[in-house]
């Protein structure tokens, strides 16, 4: 075999083992467009800020899962109790929920589906109880209630200064 022919079979297979394309296909590359991650624009939400509830009442569909949003540098909860100001965990009509204690960040809840229409269910912290600037507020069960959109901001999680090496 000359050389301009082995180097010729050696271009080709190179070409080949770099994933080089098929000459003959017309068609040009489909452009790609980038998508975004998917992020909660509506549902049905409570803030916690500056030790308040927002909002203090909030119409929820029986099914319909409540997502809780601490803005606060500091633990909180929402739980429910069977009376405003008691500041005990409790069940109204079947219905009980609580966030559990957390700092920054969401924590959610979800309605039971076989909830009466019109139950008002309270609400309050199990950290700081009669001590919120808006110490209850209440979930309605609303079988028309439609999502809200999504608070705004970016929750805060509290800062932990690094720790030091010990020698």
């Amino acid at each position: 075999m000359d050389s301009k022919r082995v180097a010729t079979l050696l271009a080709v297979a190179a070409l080949a083992a770099c994933g080089g394309s098929d000459m003959s296909s017309s068609s040009s590359p489909t452009p790609t467009t980038p998508t975004t991650p998917t992020t909660t624009t509506s549902g049905f939400f409570i803030t916690i800020a500056n030790l308040t509830f927002t909002p203090l009442n909030i119409r929820v569909p029986p099914g319909g899962t409540v997502t809780v949003v601490n803005n606060d540098s500091m633990p909180h909860s929402v739980t429910s109790q069977a009376r405003v100001n008691t500041f005990v965990p409790g069940v109204v009509a079947g219905v009980q929920f609580d966030t559990g204690i957390f700092s920054g960040g969401q924590k959610t809840f979800t309605i039971p589906a076989t909830a009466v229409n019109g139950t008002v269910i309270p609400f309050f912290c199990r950290n700081h109880a009669g001590a919120m600037a808006t110490p209850n507020g209440t979930v309605t069960v609303d079988a028309s209630a439609t999502p809200a959109a999504a608070p705004t901001g970016q929750p805060t999680t509290p800062s932990t200064p690094p720790s030091m090496p010990t020698y």
